[in-house]
């Protein structure tokens, strides 16, 4: 989701980007200690994984499909996302299946995801941006997609044998590749690093756009390089994604931020006033909804999957992949139809 740039109409107020910082690096906090977790021992690993299923992953999912609505200009588009795509999808895992089995299922699913990660933050890194004349303006940006991209070439250059509990397939990379994209990515961030230092303290606004690009490199380098163990990796990325996403669209559907967008500022002296129930009511509709929808589908793939295990395939990863398939492209394809045109329009995911 890739949200245009806006020019800083003054400072952004100190409590707006303490709740940026908040929302950042908390969650950078929580990504990193799943980590922690996760490497402590085998059954922590599992809890940890089936915490981020039900709890973050499948109302991730589902917090997509409450966006559709933002189509709402294009019907038959909507028409054809909600039933043609996932038939598409269906028809292409089982070809992926039929020629390569698990291994080839994963391998699809771990490049493809790792890919819209990066997407994810491009889009959320637009949003924070507040910059409006700087020096190597797109540096950063090629950071969100040059440290993945380095991680995948070293998970390449490893051969893992298994992600998931499942084989997997990664193409044959010489580790000094891996190596060069290493230097490559170290490089450039230490050039970034070296820019944000020499303009310390010029534009408080951009703050939150450096620390969120900042967050994303971090979540990278541990989840994809640090990390030996290929699940563990994953899992620390994938919890960091998965709480990003859900409280970017929850903001994205708070009606005192369409307000702001629309010009007026929100009147935060009544919020600060509102009971503490109140204050919650809101995001806990949102993301227990979410939660009981996604488990439901996730439940639903899980059944499907299994009564089909008889055609010889691997029918369970088909219809999980289904879902998260389809979810990647209704994203892109929602968030670029949003608002067109709009001041905050967005394009490509």
């Amino acid at each position: 989701m890739t949200v245009h740039a806006q020019p800083a109409s003054g400072s952004v107020p100190n409590a707006a980007m303490r709740q940026e910082h908040w929302f950042i690096f908390g969650n950078l906090f929580v990504a990193l200690s799943a980590g922690v977790l996760a490497l402590w021992s085998a059954p922590m690993m599992l809890a940890v994984l089936y915490i981020n299923i039900w709890l973050l992953a499948n109302p991730h999912l589902v917090a997509t499909y409450t966006r559709i609505g933002a189509i709402y200009s294009r019907i038959r588009l909507r028409w054809a996302l909600i039933f043609v795509a996932p038939l598409l999808i269906l028809t292409g895992l089982t070809i992926v299946a039929l020629a390569y089995e698990a291994a080839g299922l994963l391998a699809l699913y771990f490049v493809l995801q790792t890919f819209h990660v990066a997407r994810q933050s491009y889009g959320i890194a637009r949003r924070h941006d507040r910059r409006l004349q700087v020096p190597f303006r797109n540096l950063p940006y090629l950071l969100i997609y040059l440290f993945p991209a380095w991680g995948y070439l070293h998970r390449s250059a490893q051969v893992p044998q298994s992600f998931l509990g499942y084989p997997i397939w990664f193409p044959p990379v010489p580790q000094e590749l891996a190596f060069a994209a290493g230097i490559a990515a170290t490089a450039g961030a230490l050039f970034w690093f070296a820019r944000l230092m020499y303009a310390r303290g010029e534009k408080p606004a951009n703050e939150p756009f450096n620390s969120f690009v900042l967050s994303h490199l971090v979540i990278s380098l541990v989840g994809y390089v640090w990390i030996s163990d290929i699940t563990v990796g994953w899992l620390v990325v994938n919890v960091w994604h998965n709480i990003q996403y859900l409280i970017f669209v929850y903001r994205q559907r708070r009606p005192e931020i369409t307000t702001e967008k629309g010009g007026e500022k929100p009147d935060n002296a009544s919020a600060r006033h509102k009971p503490f129930v109140a204050v919650l009511k809101s995001p806990a509709t949102f993301f227990l909804t979410c939660s009981i929808v996604g488990a439901v589908l996730f439940v639903a793939a899980d059944r499907v999957g299994e009564s089909l295990l008889w055609l010889g395939l691997p029918t369970i990863l088909i219809a999980h992949f289904v879902l998260n398939f389809h979810h990647y492209l209704a994203d892109a394809v929602i968030w670029r139809r949003r608002r067109a045109g709009g001041p905050d329009g967005v394009s490509s995911r």
